[in-house]
This record gives C-alpha cells, structure tokens and sequence, in this order.
C-alpha cells in the first residue's frame, strides 16, 4: 500500500470514527428521562431528584420527569426499575433502604438487579425538635428519657434505616429506653413532629431546612464523622455519642443498563456537581459531594450491605 492510500485510509477511519461518536451521542439521550423515587413527595429522596433534575437543566439536553413510587419499602420502586427497559431511559435514586428491604423481607427484586450508574452525595443525618420543645441538645433528650424510661417518642424511618439504626444506638450508647414510632418517608415524620404526634425525629436537613427557616424547627445536632461544613449545631460525637451513620444517594438502572447511559450520566454528574447555582443548593442543605462511579458504587454497595446485614443480626431483626 502507497503511503497515500495509508494516509486515505487513516482519514477515512477517522471520519467514520468521529460519525460513529456522533451518532452514539444522537442515540442518548433523545427523550424524556423517569428519576424514580420510593419517597413520598416532600422526602428526602424526593427533594434529591428534583433538585437534581432541576440543576441538570442545560446539561442533559431532554426533560427529566420525577416519579414517586412509594409503597413496600422501596421494593415497589425497585421492581418497576429492574423491570424497565434497559436503554437508560429509567433510573432509581437510591438510598440505604435499597438494600434494607430486601434482607427484612422477601422482595421481588434487591439492588443486585439494577445496575449501580454513580453515587452523588452523603446526607448528613440529624436529630430535630419542633421549636416549642424544651430540649436544646441531645443531653436534655437523653436526661428526659432517663427520667420517663420508654416514653420518648422517637420518630424515624421503618426498621433498619439508617435512621432506626441512629435510633437504636442512641439507646444503646446513652443506656436509655426511647419509644420508636415509625414512618414511611421524611415528610410524614415531619408532619409528625410539628404536630407532637412525636417528640423529635431523625432525617435528613433538606427534609427540614424550610422548617428550619421559618423558625418551627430546631436541630440539636448531626450523626457525621465532622462537623458539616457551614453548620451551627455539632455532632453527636462532640456531645459525648460517638454515633456516626452515613446515607448515600446515588442513581442506578436496570440490570444489563446501555453501557453507553451509564458512562452519558457519569460525566452528567460530574458536571453538574461542579455547577455554582447546584453547589449553591447543596451546600445550603449541608449535602456532601461523594462522586462514585459505577465500579465504585458497586463495591460501596456491597460492603455496605454487609454492614447492614450485621446490624440487623445484632438487633434481632433476622437471624
């Protein structure tokens, strides 16, 4: 072969190389995108995707349409993702309760049939009080219930949550005897704690942070490792509780996912966690960036389904 018809040849597979690039990029996304959530409107999960969806306006170039679909658990939500094409036209923002509901109870489908797209953020758990409540820190929570053993009302999210694991360790780190009443989103409880229907609740802050303002709620502290960046309340730790407890949000699809949506929503991630107005928003809900991609995700999701699994062992839930 002369070498024009080697530098022919090369430009030619250029070329069709750059239109077969094009072409991928035409093929996804080209219609409007479900982000499904097992949260009731309002919730933690909630607010995640559609802040989210909002933010990645002017990145992913078609609507993103939030549904909620509570009920089960999460396994409600979960199934109709499993079970949705696997072209990248349906996603799942996902929480810790992914991966509680199917050790608890027999569930059509578990997190090993969807396929992990990215982590985005560790949402920093919280313990609040309506503003009326006399209690100013965890302390004057855990002398209350030393004085009315089982009496406390502690709101949280149903059995092996992150939020019933805080609940159970504040009981066993303070050697005290609360009341767990529990709800299946963050709005309900709420709803609950503005209404003294129970005394104080753990969530998320952006599940709150409007209560927050307009001075209905007060948050005595957080669950983190450090103190959030921002924050005036401290941690647990600095109290004298060593409790520590993350929660991830993440997206993931179907099993057997497009190859070519799931490294599409990687770099969307990326770049929208880089976007000041997002940033703006995070961090105003104390929501910590914790990019994974999908290999890394996968193997956090494993491990921390051992954690839960031992967990749940050591409080009797299964065997």
């Amino acid at each position: 072969m002369t070498r024009n018809a080697v530098r022919w040849s090369l430009a030619v597979a250029l070329v069709l190389g750059l239109s077969l690039t094009a072409a991928g990029q035409a093929r996804y996304p080209t219609k409007p995108i479900v982000l499904v959530t097992h949260s009731s409107p309002g919730a933690g999960g909630d607010l995640f995707l559609r802040n989210l969806a909002k933010h990645l306006e002017g990145i992913v170039p078609v609507p993103l349409v939030v549904e909620n679909r509570p009920g089960g658990a999460s396994s409600r939500a979960v199934t109709y993702v499993a079970t949705s094409p696997k072209d990248g036209y349906v996603l799942y923002g996902a929480t810790p309760t992914l991966l509680q509901t199917p050790i608890i109870a027999k569930t059509p489908h578990s997190y090993l049939d969807l396929q992990p797209v990215a982590n985005v953020f560790f949402d920093p758990m919280i313990l609040y009080v309506r503003s009326a409540s006399p209690w100013r820190s965890l302390r004057d929570v855990v002398e209350a219930a030393k004085q009315r053993p089982g009496q406390i009302r502690f709101g949280a999210a149903t059995p092996g949550s992150v939020e019933h694991m805080i609940a159970h360790e504040v009981q066993k780190v303070a050697k005290i005897q609360v009341q767990p009443v529990t709800f299946e989103g963050g709005g309900d409880l709420l709803v609950a704690v503005l209404g003294g229907h129970v005394d104080l609740g753990v969530g998320e802050y952006a599940e709150v942070a409007s209560q927050v303002q307009a001075g209905q709620v007060r948050v005595l502290n957080s669950f983190t490792e450090r103190r959030v960046p921002g924050a005036a309340f401290p941690t647990a730790k600095e109290l004298g509780f060593p409790i520590v407890r993350e929660k991830f949000r993440g997206l993931l699809g179907p099993k057997g996912m497009d190859p070519e949506a799931v490294a599409y929503w990687e770099r969307a991630i990326q770049q929208v966690l880089r976007k000041p107005e997002y940033r703006q928003y995070y961090e105003s809900v104390y929501l910590v960036p914790a990019y994974m991609d999908h290999v890394q995700f996968r193997l956090y999701l494993d491990r921390t389904n051992q954690t839960l699994r031992r967990y749940l062992k050591e409080i009797g839930v299964i065997r």
